[in-house]
């Protein structure tokens, strides 16, 4: 049984705020299809094709094919480390200094992106696009800022984390989570997750299709099935009625609380972590099969990577950063986490591959600069589809690259994310083979439990990444190899922030009210809908 989702009204939603109706298509339309996976809190050395476990079996025997079958990203970046604000910045090529994200939204926020921000399902939509997501969106699901009012035709999936709400079967996290009460008489509390990893209270999380709350708590041990189902039904529909399509894949794999289909159980030997990463191999492997059975393999450009690094201080339940230590902060700046939520390299590098054959060089593997910014505008420039006017953009058109190419010499922003320093100012920049370190210090703890505290530091800390992937030893402040890096990126610094001066920029909206978070049947405890 389906159920409607139900909120009580918190404001008055403009007929302004509706999404625009797709523009019309001819059967004959063979522009290509695009399909965006976007894991969560997948590590750089999760992918096996990156990083040697020990000597383990992969956990991605799938994904290391696909990589192997296209271009493989060793410089791959994410546009911020946690959850909401990179999100954000892939969906619009835009830094949250100019969208205004720069923080995770709750499950009762009364706002998201905010609407003056176009994503790349609502570019590709008013061209003619079929458009779907799957997964966690993340950015708002009241009123307007849900994922069927900014562009997408379709949606399957959970409006924020899967630890923003209870379960039935709590899975394995660190703190262990309780179950969602089954009676009547426990109170519905209205809680934010925090940022320490505390168990959400309250609300079950919810499974939604569209605008209707399919189950409410979910069942996660079904979730990627219904995924994959989902988006085999949407490629085939759309080649059926001949028109190309993108499909966003927004896994909630490897974020805690893990849980999987039974069936990947002792899977991996890397315990529950491992076997969650089993089953989103096995996930990436059905998508893409439903894209052979449609016979637009050779005409669907697939780009997979992940949203930020490991979450450190889950231990066991948390990925691997490869190479990418940050020992610099854990030796000599009093511990803490480098992983998700910080500025050094494990908070941000992210593995990453795109498929696309006769088109993306098989068999390689490029140490190209690159960012999940650059994703909106590249698809669109490969689509043929003009971006949206009156606003910069910090991601640019990669598809040379792609093609075959290289591009080393360019600036990435690394905003901070909650473990150290003013949430979406730079925290750190990247420029070639150099990184400078502004902001230290991590209140966000390793698995070893240690804290340290923030710091700004300017002059900044400079690291050659080249030599240093490690971030071990930062470049003596004297010599002319730090001088010569520091006035390239400070100039770029400058040249960011006079930019965002002149830019369209927005504030979001972070106010919450208990009152609208997605609830089925508001008289029950956690708006049980499922029995």
């Amino acid at each position: 049984m389906m159920f409607l989702l139900i909120f009580v009204i918190c404001f008055h939603i403009p007929s302004s705020c509706k999404a625009m109706s797709s523009g019309s298509q001819n059967s004959n339309d063979h522009r290509p299809n695009f399909i965006i996976m976007f894991a969560d809190d997948l590590a750089w050395g999760d992918l096996g094709a990156n990083w040697d476990q020990g000597g383990l079996p992969s956990d991605t025997p799938f994904m290391d094919q696909l990589a192997a079958k296209g271009t493989r990203f060793t410089d791959f970046h994410a546009a911020a480390s946690v959850c909401t604000p990179s999100r954000a910045s892939l969906l619009t090529g835009r830094l949250g200094k100019r969208t205004g994200v720069v923080a995770n939204f709750g499950s009762a926020s009364v706002a998201g992106l905010p609407l003056n921000e176009t994503t790349f399902a609502e570019t590709f939509q008013n061209a003619g696009y079929r458009t779907s997501m799957i997964g966690k969106w993340h950015l708002g699901m009241y009123g307007p800022y849900s994922p069927v009012h900014r562009g997408f035709d379709s949606y399957l999936g959970v409006p924020y984390s899967n630890d923003g709400g209870c379960m039935d079967n709590p899975g394995y996290n660190l703190p262990m989570c309780t179950p969602c009460p089954k009676d009547e008489k426990h109170p519905m509390m209205y809680t934010n997750t925090s940022t320490d990893g505390s168990c959400a209270e309250g609300l079950g999380l919810p499974l939604i299709e569209n605008t209707t709350i399919l189950e409410q708590p979910l069942n996660m041990e079904a979730l990627a099935g219904r995924y994959k189902s989902h988006a085999e039904k949407f490629i085939k529909q759309s080649v059926q009625e001949g028109k190309p399509f993108l499909l966003y894949a927004a896994f909630s794999h490897v974020h805690v609380p893990l849980l999987y289909n039974p069936k990947f159980a002792n899977s991996s030997a890397r315990g529950p972590f491992g076997d969650t990463v089993r089953e989103l191999d096995d996930t990436v492997a059905g998508i893409m099969d439903a894209v052979r059975k449609a016979g637009v393999e050779s005409n669907t450009l697939v780009w997979f990577t992940s949203d930020n690094g490991p979450w450190e201080s889950k231990c066991s339940y948390a990925g691997s950063s490869g190479p990418f230590l940050g020992l610099w902060q854990k030796e000599k700046d009093g511990g803490g986490s480098t992983g998700k939520l910080t500025i050094w390299e494990a908070g941000h590098r992210e593995p990453t591959f795109v498929y696309w054959p006769g088109h993306v060089p098989a068999g390689r593997v490029s140490d190209s600069l690159l960012s999940a910014l650059d994703i909106y505008p590249t698809i669109a420039s490969i689509a043929g589809i003009p971006l949206p006017k009156y606003r910069s953009y910090d991601g640019m058109d990669i598809k040379d690259v792609l093609y075959g190419g290289s591009i080393y010499e360019r600036t990435l922003f690394h905003p901070n994310s909650m473990a150290s320093g003013k949430l979406g100012e730079i925290g750190a920049v990247r420029h070639g083979n150099y990184k400078a370190v502004y902001q230290t210090g991590s209140v966000q703890p390793s698995c070893d439990g240690k804290t340290s505290s923030p710091k700004y530091r300017n002059p900044p800390l400079i690291f050659n990444l080249h030599n240093d992937p490690a971030e071990s030893t930062p470049l003596v402040q004297t010599t002319a190899e730090y001088k010569g890096a520091l006035n390239i990126i400070e100039l770029s610094l400058t040249a960011l922030n006079n930019d965002i001066t002149r830019d369209n920029t927005t504030l979001a909206n972070y106010k919450s009210d208990p009152q609208c978070q997605p609830c089925c049947n508001p008289k029950h405890v956690v708006c049980r809908c499922n029995d």
